[in-house]
C-alpha cells in the first residue's frame, strides 16, 4: 500500500506513507528534496530516518509487516548543524526512545501520519528546522542579489547539491511526466532538452531506476 499527497505546508513537498505487504527491492528516485521519515517495525518498535538529496536512485529493500510514513522536505529547508553535503546520497538514523525522537538534541513525540504536517510546523517554530528565503527565491526563477559564484556557494551550502544537478533531477521530473502520459521517448527525449533518447534512457535509469519503455508500459496499465 502506498498513499501520497501535496501539502499545504510550504516547508513540505509531499506527504506520504506505505504498508508493505510482501518484502520486495526497488530503487527510490534521486531527488533534491531530502527526506524525514519514520518506521513501524513488525514488532511493534519504531525507528526514524533522515534521507538526503541525492543525484542517483538509492537501492531499498523493504520489509514485510513493515509501515513507512514522513515528508518530503523542501530544498529551502534546512536543519542548523546539519550539513546536507555529507549526508548526500545517505540516510541517517536518528535515536527513538519510549516513542520519542531525538532531532538537534530535542526530543518530540514520534508523529502519526495524520500528525506530520503540524510536527513539521512545530519544528519551524522551535528552530529545528529553518528556512533559507534566499534559496527559496532563487529555486522559483529570482537569483538577483548575489554573484554567481556565491549563488554556486549557498545552493551547495544549503540543497547539499549543485544548481545544475536540481535542473538535471526537474529535467528528469518532466520526462516521467511526458511518458507517463503516453509520449514516445523519442519526442521526450526533444521536448525534455535531453541530446537524444539514448541519453534519456541513461538519466531516467541513473536518476529513477527505470527505462522509457518501462514507464510507458506502466502508464498503459
Amino acid at each position: 500500500m502506498w498513499e501520497q499527497r501535496a501539502s499545504t505546508v510550504p516547508e513540505i513537498r509531499t506527504v506520504w506513507r506505505a504498508f508493505v505487504d510482501e518484502a520486495a527491492d526497488y530503487v527510490d528516485e534521486a531527488s533534491e528534496h531530502w527526506g524525514l521519515s519514520f518506521i513501524r517495525r513488525p514488532d511493534g518498535s519504531l525507528a526514524a530516518e533522515l534521507a538526503g538529496p541525492r543525484v542517483r536512485g538509492l537501492p531499498i529493500r523493504s520489509r514485510t509487516g513493515e509501515s513507512y510514513w514522513g515528508v518530503e522536505l523542501a530544498a529551502h529547508v534546512v536543519i542548523p548543524g546539519i550539513d546536507k553535503a555529507l549526508l548526500r546520497g545517505a540516510i541517517a538514523e536518528l535515536p527513538v526512545v519510549d516513542g520519542r525522537v531525538a532531532i538537534q538534541g530535542r526530543w518530540y513525540p514520534v508523529p502519526t501520519w495524520e500528525e506530520l504536517e503540524s510536527f513539521v510546523l512545530r519544528l519551524v517554530a522551535d528552530g529545528v528546522m529553518v528556512v533559507d528565503a534566499d534559496i527559496r527565491r532563487a529555486l522559483s526563477g529570482d537569483d538577483r542579489g548575489l554573484s554567481r559564484r556565491s549563488w554556486q556557494r549557498r545552493f551547495r551550502s544549503v540543497t547539499g547539491l549543485r544548481r545544475k544537478e536540481i535542473e538535471r533531477l526537474d529535467r528528469s521530473r518532466r520526462a516521467y511526466r511526458l511518458l507517463s502520459e503516453g509520449v514516445p521517448p523519442s519526442e521526450v527525449a526533444v521536448a525534455a532538452g535531453y541530446a537524444d533518447q539514448a541519453h534519456l534512457t541513461r538519466e531516467l535509469r541513473c536518476i529513477r531506476g527505470e527505462t522509457p519503455a518501462r514507464i510507458l508500459a506502466a502508464a498503459a496499465g
